[in-house]
This record gives C-alpha cells, sequence and structure tokens, in this order.
C-alpha cells in the first residue's frame, strides 16, 4: 500500500500504537437541584435596606437644610430692600420738612404779609375794635 505523507487522511496508519488521541481535562461533576429556582435569592440583606434608609433620611435633612437656607435668604433679601427703602422715604420726608419750615418761614413772616398788602393797596390798621362776649359766656354757662 503506497502512503502519501502529505495527506494526514493517509497517513493514520502510520502512527505507532503507543501515541494516542489527546485526553480531556476531567471536568467536576455537576449536580441538579430541585428547588424554588431564581426566586429562592430574591430577598435583599437588612445591611443594605439600612444603608438605603439611612441614605433617604440623610437626603430629606439635606434638601430641607437648603429649603430653609433658600426661605431664609429670600428674607432677609427682602428685609433689606425694605429697609432701604424706608430709608430712602425717610430721607425725602427728611427733606420736604425741612423745605417745608423754610416756606412757613417764609410765608408766615408779618413783614412780607405787610409788604403783600400793601402790594395791593391795602392800608395798615391804626386802631383796633375789641370785642368782649364775656357776659354772653356767663349767661349761657349757668
Amino acid at each position: 500500500m503506497g502512503y502519501h505523507t502529505s495527506n494526514a487522511a493517509y497517513a493514520y496508519d502510520m502512527r505507532s500504537e503507543a501515541y494516542s488521541a489527546p485526553v480531556a481535562p476531567s471536568r467536576p461533576s455537576l449536580d441538579v437541584v430541585h428547588g424554588a429556582g431564581r426566586q429562592a435569592s430574591q430577598d435583599v440583606s437588612p445591611q443594605f435596606t439600612h444603608c438605603v434608609k439611612v441614605f433617604a433620611v440623610l437626603m430629606t435633612v439635606f434638601v430641607v437644610l437648603g429649603l430653609f437656607r433658600v426661605t431664609v435668604a429670600g428674607f432677609t433679601a427682602a428685609s433689606l430692600n425694605s429697609a432701604a427703602t424706608l430709608s430712602n422715604n425717610l430721607t425725602t420726608a427728611q427733606e420736604e420738612s425741612s423745605d417745608l419750615e423754610v416756606m412757613r418761614s417764609v410765608y408766615g413772616s408779618s413783614t412780607r404779609i405787610r409788604d403783600l398788602a400793601e402790594g395791593y393797596g391795602m392800608v395798615a390798621a391804626e386802631g383796633g375794635v375789641t370785642l368782649d362776649f364775656t357776659e354772653y359766656v356767663d349767661a349761657a354757662a349757668q
């Protein structure tokens, strides 16, 4: 029988008897256990739930403190704005008060009134008339 060395299919009978096929490593045995399967380990550990609760409480406290801080800052800004407005109003009122005092002293001056009266052709009274109503007041009181 002729052997062709270039073709492995024809050369199988040329191997020695000592050579054997490679042996696959043995695998550990697999035991099948019947039971709940995937639903068996659905529970969450108590440590994890405790951590989640603590995290939720801390986040709630953080949010509440943030809202409190924003509220206090808003009230502070509103208070400062109203104080500035009140200060401006007070300054304006003081300026107006000083202007009114000057106008009162100018317009209430007897010299000015006399000068205006003379400008209209009026003359000052030389004598005065005194009216006495004491007898009527005493009679009405009884």
